[in-house]
């Protein structure tokens, strides 16, 4: 499966990875497997990692009804690092969405910029 995620107690952090081509029914699994997980707490912060995507098979509908379904505390501080133009437009989308919800969900190219302002 082209999506992994990585819990990290200590330092609160999820870390999630995404590479090759991602489809909805992965995109949903990996929702499903992460909010379910005993070691998730939703008021830890997460990584997203899209730079290893080299092709989109997630539609608009699947980001916007993605976007309305968060697991994470209104106000946890989520960055999304993608570095190819319609992955990081993708990421926008889903972002901008799920602010109406309350969630901080910061787009980055560079996974530096992403780190610094998660606080790691």
């Amino acid at each position: 499966m082209p999506i992994s995620y990585d819990i990290d107690p200590k330092g609160r952090l999820v870390t999630s990875r995404l590479w090759g081509g991602v489809t909805e029914d992965e995109v949903l699994d990996h929702n499903k497997r992460l909010r379910t997980d005993p070691r998730f707490d939703p008021s830890y912060r997460q990584l997203v990692d899209m730079t290893g995507i080299t092709k989109i098979l997630v539609g608009t509908k699947m980001i916007n009804e993605t976007s309305l379904d968060q697991f994470f505390n209104p106000g946890t501080r989520r960055a999304f690092i993608a570095t190819e133009d319609g992955v990081f437009g993708m990421a926008r989308m889903f972002a901008l969405r799920a602010e109406g919800l309350g969630q901080t969900i910061e787009v980055f190219r560079e996974r530096r910029k992403a780190e610094e302002w998660l606080g790691i």
